[in-house]
C-alpha cells in the first residue's frame, strides 16, 4: 500500500489499532459470553479515570459519531486508538489545536453518553 502522505498514514493506523481492538474484543465475548472483554487503555485516553473500555460499545458509538461528525470521529481514532497528542493531531488534520481541543472534548461526552446508553440496555 502506498500512502499519500503523513496524515494518510496516520489515519491508516487509528483505523487498523481500532480494527484490531474491536476484533479482538467481539473475539473474546465470542468465547467467553460473560459480556465480552474490558480493556483498560492509558488514562490520557480514557473516558473516565480508572475505569475500563468496552471496545465493541465504543466501536459502535464511534459509527454513530461519524455519522454526525466525521472529523470529531477522526479526531478520536487519532487520539485514542493512534495515540497522537492534540498538536500530532492538529498538524495531521490541518486544523489548530484548539479545534482539535474542542471536538475532541465534545467527542467524548457524546461517547460516554452512547457508551452509557449501551452499557445499561444491556444491564
Amino acid at each position: 500500500m502506498l500512502f499519500q502522505n503523513r496524515a494518510h498514514f496516520y489515519a491508516v493506523c487509528a483505523q487498523l489499532m481500532r480494527q484490531i481492538l474491536v476484533q479482538y474484543a467481539r473475539r473474546q465475548k465470542a468465547a467467553k459470553r460473560h459480556g465480552g472483554t474490558r480493556l483498560t487503555l492509558d488514562d490520557a485516553f480514557a473516558f473516565n479515570k480508572g475505569q475500563s473500555m468496552d471496545m465493541i460499545a465504543l466501536d459502535d458509538a464511534l459509527d454513530g459519531l461519524t455519522k454526525l461528525d466525521a472529523q470529531q470521529s477522526r479526531i478520536v481514532e487519532l487520539r485514542f486508538f493512534g495515540g497522537l497528542s492534540i498538536e500530532e493531531t492538529a498538524d495531521i488534520l490541518s486544523v489548530s489545536p484548539a479545534t482539535v481541543k474542542r471536538h475532541w472534548t465534545t467527542a467524548r461526552v457524546w461517547l460516554h453518553k452512547q457508551i452509557s446508553k449501551a452499557e445499561h440496555h444491556d444491564a
